[in-house]
C-alpha cells in the first residue's frame, strides 16, 4: 500500500521519468504550488533588507539586528507549526491561511514606529511566512506520482533558488524608488500564493488531513522523534548543515587571508547559484535512479570533500575546484533528501515529518558560523579538517538512517513507550512502482 496519492503516472512503465516527462506528469493543482511558491520567492525581500530599512528610518544597528533575529526565530517556530497545521487542517488550507496572515502582517510593518512593535511582528511574520514550508512538499509528495519524487522536488528547488536569487535584485531596484515599496509588493506576492492555495483547496484536489482511525496514535512531534532511523536522518542534515554553512562563514575568512577580494567571493556564490539553477535537474535526471541512500550519502559526501578542499591552497582554481565539487553534492544529494521525509512519513503524521527534518537544518545554519568562525581563529585550516570530520558522521547516520530493514506492521507513532525501533523508510510505500529495491526520494 502506497502512503501517496499516486504510484507511478505510467502504470506498466517502471523506472524513472526524464526532464519532459516529469513536467508533463505534474498535476495542475501542482504547478499552482510551484508558480506560486516562485512568486512568493520573487517577492521575498522582507529579510534581506530589513536591517537597511530599519536603519534607514533611523533604528540603531543593534535595534534593526535585534528584529531580524527575531524574524529568524519565527521562521525556525513556523516551520514546526506549520507541520502541526498541515496535518490538522490539511495542506492547501495551511498554505492560505500561512500566506495571507503573513501578507497582512507585511504591510503592517513600514507602518510601526516602535521598536517592540516592530521586533514582536516581525516575529509573526517570519513565523506566519514560513507555516507554509511543511505544507507545500506533503502536497508534492501527495498529489505527484511516486517514482517522479525527486525530479518533482528537483522542479521545486529550481523555483525556489530561481525565486531566491532574482528577488534581492528585484529588491534592490524597488528600493531605488522607495523601501516602503519592498513590503507593499512581498505581500502581494504572498497573498497571490495564498490565492493560488486557495483555487486549490476550493478544488476539491487538495489533500485533506488523514481521516483513517488513529486511535492510540501520537499525532505529536514526540513520535516522529520515536522514529530512531529517522532521527539518524535529521541528525546527518544537522551535520551537513553545520558543513555546507561555512561557506558563508569560515570561507569570505578564509578568501580574505588568501589576498582575494570580495568580488572573488561573490564569483564563488554566483558560480553555486548558476549551477544549481541550471544543472540540477540534468543531475537529477540520473541521480533519481540510485537507491535513496546512496544519493543522499554520495552528496553529503561530496559537500563535505568540497569544503575540505579548501585547506589545499590560495589558488583560484583550487577555490574553484572545491566550490564546483560541494556545489555537485548539493545537487546531487539535497532533491531526494527533500522527497524522502514525505515518502516515509504514516499519513498522519506527514507534515510533522516534514517539518522536523526542517528544524535541524535550521539549528545547524545558526550554529555553523559560531563554530565556524571560533574554529578559523584558532586555525584557518583546522575549520576545514573538521568539516571533513563531521561530514564523515553525517555519511555514516544517512546510511543508517535511511537504510533498508524488513518491512513490519506498526506504526512507529504507536510505540508510545515500547522503544521499539522502525524504520518507515522501508515500508513498501518507499519503493516506486515495478522496482524490488528500495529507491527512496530537503530548505526557505
Amino acid at each position: 500500500m502506497s502512503r501517496t496519492g499516486q504510484t507511478s503516472s505510467e502504470p506498466g512503465k517502471p523506472g524513472r521519468p526524464s526532464i519532459a516527462q516529469a513536467m508533463r506528469g505534474i498535476p495542475g493543482p501542482i504547478w499552482l504550488v510551484l508558480v506560486g511558491m516562485l512568486v512568493n520567492r520573487l517577492g521575498n525581500f522582507l529579510q534581506i533588507y530589513l536591517v537597511l530599512y530599519l536603519t534607514a528610518k533611523g533604528f540603531s544597528a543593534t535595534e534593526a539586528g535585534l528584529a531580524l533575529g527575531a524574524y529568524g526565530v519565527g521562521s525556525v517556530v513556523g516551520v514546526l507549526v506549520g507541520g502541526t497545521a498541515s496535518d490538522r487542517i490539511g495542506y492547501a488550507w495551511t498554505i492560505v491561511a500561512s500566506m495571507a496572515l503573513a501578507g497582512l502582517g507585511t504591510l503592517s510593518l513600514p507602518h510601526l514606529g516602535s521598536l517592540p512593535l516592530v521586533v514582536a511582528v516581525a516575529a509573526v511574520i517570519g513565523l506566519l511566512a514560513q507555516m507554509y514550508r511543511p505544507a507545500s512538499s506533503a502536497l508534492l509528495v501527495e498529489r505527484t506520482p511516486e517514482d517522479h519524487h525527486v525530479m518533482v522536488f528537483a522542479v521545486y528547488r529550481m523555483a525556489f533558488n530561481l525565486g531566491t536569487t532574482v528577488g534581492p535584485l528585484l529588491g534592490a531596484l524597488l528600493i531605488s524608488h522607495s523601501y516602503d515599496l519592498i513590503f507593499y509588493i512581498e505581500a502581494c506576492a504572498q497573498l497571490g500564493f495564498a490565492a493560488f492555495a486557495l483555487i486549490l483547496a476550493r478544488s476539491g484536489n487538495a489533500a485533506k488531513p488523514a481521516t483513517r482511525d488513529t486511535d492510540g496514535q501520537s499525532r505529536s512531534y514526540a513520535a516522529v522523534l520515536r522514529d530512531r532511523r529517522y532521527t539518524l536522518f535529521l541528525l546527518a542534515l544537522f551535520l551537513n548543515a553545520v558543513v555546507y554553512i561555512q561557506h558563508t562563514s569560515a570561507l569570505p575568512l578564509q578568501i580574505k587571508a588568501d589576498g582575494h577580494g570580495v568580488a572573488f567571493y561573490s564569483s564563488l556564490l554566483s558560480l553555486n547559484a548558476i549551477m544549481v539553477i541550471s544543472l540540477e535537474l540534468l543531475f537529477t535526471k540520473y541521480v533519481q535512479h540510485l537507491p535513496g541512500k546512496v544519493a543522499v550519502a554520495l552528496g553529503i559526501g561530496l559537500v563535505g570533500v568540497g569544503m575540505n578542499l579548501y585547506v589545499a591552497g590560495p589558488g583560484i582554481a583550487m577555490y574553484v575546484v572545491a566550490t564546483v565539487v560541494w556545489t555537485s553534492g548539493e545537487m546531487i544529494g539535497t532533491p531526494t533528501a527533500s522527497a524522502w521525509p514525505g515518502r516515509v512519513a504514516p499519513e498522519h503524521l506527514r507534515g510533522r515529518y516534514i517539518a522536523a527534518a526542517a528544524f535541524p537544518m535550521q539549528i545547524g545554519y545558526a550554529i555553523g558560523p559560531v563554530l565556524g568562525v571560533a574554529v578559523w581563529q584558532a586555525s584557518s585550516s583546522a575549520v576545514w579538517w573538521l568539516s571533513g570530520l563531521l561530514t564523515v558522521g553525517a555519511v555514516a547516520a544517512t546510511l543508517v538512517g535511511m537504510g533498508e530493514r524488513p518491512p513490519t506492521d506498526h506504526d512507529p507513532a504507536t510505540d508510545q513507550d515500547s522503544g521499539t525501533d522502525h524504520d518507515p523508510g522501508t515500508d513498501s510505500a518507499a519503493e516506486p512502482a515495478g522496482r524490488g529495491e528500495a529507491v527512496a526520494a530537503d530548505t526557505p
